[in-house]
């Protein structure tokens, strides 16, 4: 209970920047959506140490955690398209699979790589500075 006491604030530190985003996204004429906007302000944020990484990590988890509440809409419109679970939704399962696949190894590798250059630093090093 005191955990999500605790990360209630950050959630909605998180919600400011997301509607902050979005807010952006309606006054500018950009063809990005405002969640991304939102999340790279805070991004910018954390990288430029204006917003520590501990104001944000509960919240962030614990909406992470709960990701899967934010599909369901998704997932029960699904049952709007009937040929989706036929043989074209096969297709695109197999689609949608291989290039999931394709994105997680190439950044597997990618990373691996970065590492071994010496480019990225051990989490553990960076807290402790």
């Amino acid at each position: 209970m005191r955990s999500w006491l605790l990360a209630l604030p950050q959630v909605l530190l998180l919600y400011v920047f997301a509607w902050a985003g979005k807010w952006i996204s309606m006054v500018l004429p950009l063809q990005i959506p405002g969640s991304l906007i939102g999340m790279g302000m805070l991004f910018l944020c954390l990288q430029l140490g204006w917003i520590r990484l501990s104001w944000v990590q509960a919240g962030a988890t614990l909406v992470f955690s709960q990701m899967i509440l934010f599909f369901v809409p998704a997932i029960a419109g699904i049952m709007q398209y009937p040929w989706l679970l036929g043989m074209k939704g096969l297709l695109v399962l197999i689609i949608v699979v291989s290039g999931s696949a394709l994105v997680m190894i190439s950044t597997g590798v990618i990373a691996e790589r970065m590492f071994k250059l010496g480019e990225v630093k051990r989490r553990d090093s960076v807290e402790n500075l």
